[in-house]
């Protein structure tokens, strides 16, 4: 994961550098004003949200030969907190100095960390990251924006019979008021964050915000219907649409971590959703603004292999 992490910080950081709002001649006016706060958001399921163990690092930090890159988060016997760089985790509900326990829980870590600190030493500025990454959640409902598309009524009720013949209650208008809801707990985090500046980035002193940077990383929980391959890489487009639109900023910065399961195996709908997450990138109104990571080449096969065994892991 340290790997993919750092090409997706080498993105953002290059696309916020050369265009849109940090285009060169903005840089040069902004030299004479206030360093504005750079925010970036950073959106998903699982995937960002982040389950390596804060253990991990520690145990990396006993071996001469695994810490290197590793040192910089710890030090004098702790993690380091950095303050010229905040979180604010929305299912957490945690915010702070940016280290350690940003991860699902507050004892693990996601993208958020090597992320928030390669940015943090590329940018004069102080930095905001919004997490916004919820476990299990699929774009084709979960984060459906609002100009995606919606099933027809006959996945709707297939779905209605398939929980009668396993006798599972099933609620068509529960199930309908389900699509856009993280779309829109999203958005309605960014908003309260941007309104309470002050209170998840202490150092905030009123010179102004950029939403600098936005980084998408999901896909697993839309491999499981039709629907939801076929119609991912327009449901991307919207989203990416929607979410410019929504914050005002029609050139944003997109970065999107394909997914990487199975590494060079990928197949079925697995190699469907990594291919549409790359497509999404090669459209034309998309060129230079937004990017994908191919995150397929990272994958560690010894540690597959190792979950694979894990009484051998054990012993």
């Amino acid at each position: 994961m340290e790997y993919t992490v750092k090409t997706i910080n080498l993105l953002i950081v290059g696309c916020s550098f050369s265009f849109g709002s940090l285009s060169s001649e903005v840089c040069a006016e902004a030299l004479s004003e206030n360093k504005k706060l750079k925010i970036f958001i950073l959106a998903g399921q699982s995937n960002m949200q982040g389950h390596c163990k804060t253990s991990v690092i520690e145990n990396r930090l006993k071996d001469p030969k695994l810490k290197v890159g590793f040192e910089k988060y710890h030090k004098g016997g702790s993690f380091i907190k950095r303050e010229d760089v905040s979180i604010n985790h929305i299912q957490m509900k945690m915010h702070g100095p940016l280290s350690v326990g940003y991860g699902a829980t507050d004892t693990k870590i996601g993208p958020e960390l090597s992320f928030g600190w390669s940015i943090g030493e590329e940018l004069d500025e102080d930095v905001l990251i919004i997490k916004a990454a919820w476990g299990g959640k699929s774009l084709f409902r979960d984060f459906l924006p609002p100009s995606g598309k919606k099933p027809t009524d006959a996945f709707i009720n297939d779905l209605e019979n398939r929980a009668k013949r396993k006798k599972k209650p099933f609620s068509k208008e529960e199930y309908m008021e389900g699509f856009g809801h993280y779309y829109r707990l999203m958005l309605a985090s960014v908003d309260d964050t941007l309104k309470n500046l002050k209170a998840y980035a202490p150092n905030y002193s009123g010179q102004g915000y950029e939403i600098a940077g936005f980084v998408w990383f999901q896909g697993y929980n839309d491999k499981f219907s039709d629907h939801a391959t076929t119609t991912y890489q327009a449901n991307m487009a919207h989203f990416i649409r929607d979410v410019r639109k929504d914050l005002k900023s029609p050139k944003l910065p997109f970065v999107i971590g394909a997914m990487g399961h199975n590494g060079k195996e990928q197949k079925g709908t697995t190699k469907i959703l990594a291919d549409a997450q790359i497509a999404v990138a090669l459209e034309d109104e998309f060129k230079k603004t937004v990017f994908t990571v191919k995150t397929a080449k990272y994958w560690d096969y010894d540690a597959e292999k190792a979950f694979k065994n894990k009484e051998e892991v054990k012993r």
